[in-house]
């Protein structure tokens, strides 16, 4: 017995076609009625397991406009400056006094052709506690009951602090503009750089060497890397010579030697030297104690100066996050840009 060919709109007939519908089925009957009601729809709905049931469904279009799609572009930079300092808890290890200057600009593009539509801007990290946050043009700090400055804990013991603002930035800035700056104070361990710096002494003639490696927990490479060594009164300036590093210049007015590096590769570290005669001084001291070096060692103190950039990376552990404002409803697309220049000093050589 031959069937008859699947049709994919069988089950999907209005009140017009249910005669011809139903001839299909092969039950015979005549439609004696005609309708008119073109509104509704009639759809065989049917389930796993479930019995199949007519159900009407009415066609009504959606009136409710989709939220404006918002490409959100933060641009974070931070000028620091810190300091080695030793460990009061007498470990032996070194920690870092910081000082950051740091500034945030935005860019918004908005799927909307008549406005940008605000949104919050949250800040948060542990450092955020400590941050003094300033906010600028189309910028303010949001003291909503709901979003006010929040505490949240997190894994490394303690709290963080969140800051939250409110940003609505007219369709006028194409180019972006500042929105807020902050400062920040702490001591930490989490640098950048690590930096080593070593003087001996041996037969009136100090040596003087320099280690520094790129943090492998950076996400780039530094450039813009310059080390200067300051050289005491203590060591005869006229004969100090390079013995380590290319690049390394001894300005005997200044009396500091530099080591313009250009570029360290993530992860990777550099070695400078140099060496001169102690003064007068000094090698008296050690010709009365000869068993004793580290007595004219300590006489003997060359500061060093680490000046680098970064275009990938932020020093502060703050993050940003730019989030739908409460009434705003809109999609938020958010891109980040980071970059820091650091200046960092260590008073102490052997820190």
């Amino acid at each position: 017995m031959s069937q008859s060919p699947f049709d994919p709109f069988a089950d999907v007939y209005d009140d017009n076609d249910r005669g011809t519908a139903a001839s299909r089925t092969g039950t015979h009957t005549t439609n004696t009625s005609k309708t008119t009601n073109t509104t509704n729809k009639y759809k065989r709905v049917t389930g796993a397991g479930a019995k199949t049931q007519l159900a009407a469904v009415r066609e009504q279009p959606s009136t409710r406009p989709l939220p404006p799609r918002l490409n959100v572009r933060l641009t974070l930079h931070e000028e620091v400056s810190s300091t080695a300092v030793m460990d009061p808890e007498g470990e032996g290890g070194s920690l870092s006094q910081l000082s950051i200057e740091g500034k945030v600009m935005a860019r918004v593009d908005s799927s909307n052709a008549n406005k940008n539509t605000p949104f919050i801007l949250q800040i948060s990290g542990p450092m955020a506690s400590l941050a003094n946050v300033l906010c600028n043009n189309h910028c303010v700090l949001h003291e909503d009951e709901e979003d006010a400055t929040l505490n949240a804990p997190f894994s490394g013991g303690g709290t963080i602090d969140t800051v939250r603002c409110k940003v609505d930035i007219p369709k006028k800035e194409v180019a972006g503009c500042e929105i807020l700056r902050y400062s920040i104070n702490v001591r930490t361990q989490n640098m950048p750089i690590l930096v080593q710096a070593k003087v001996s002494v041996k037969s009136n003639v100090c040596r003087i060497s320099v280690q520094i490696r790129s943090n492998l927990s950076n996400q780039g490479d530094l450039s813009n890397f310059t080390i200067i060594v300051a050289i005491p009164t203590t060591i005869r300036g006229e004969t100090v010579k390079v013995t380590r590093g290319e690049r390394g210049v001894w300005d005997a007015n200044a009396r500091i030697v530099t080591w313009k590096i250009g570029h360290l590769p993530h992860g990777e570290s550099c070695l400078v030297g140099a060496e001169a005669n102690v003064s007068s001084a000094v090698a008296n001291l050690l010709r009365e104690n000869p068993f004793a070096p580290e007595m004219a060692e300590n006489k003997i103190q060359c500061p060093v100066l680490v000046r680098c950039l970064s275009e990938v990376d932020q020093v502060s552990d703050l993050t940003l996050s730019a989030m739908a404002l409460i009434g705003e409803p809109a999609t938020i697309v958010q891109n980040d840009m980071r970059s820091y220049q650091l200046l960092h000093r260590v008073g102490k050589t052997g820190v």
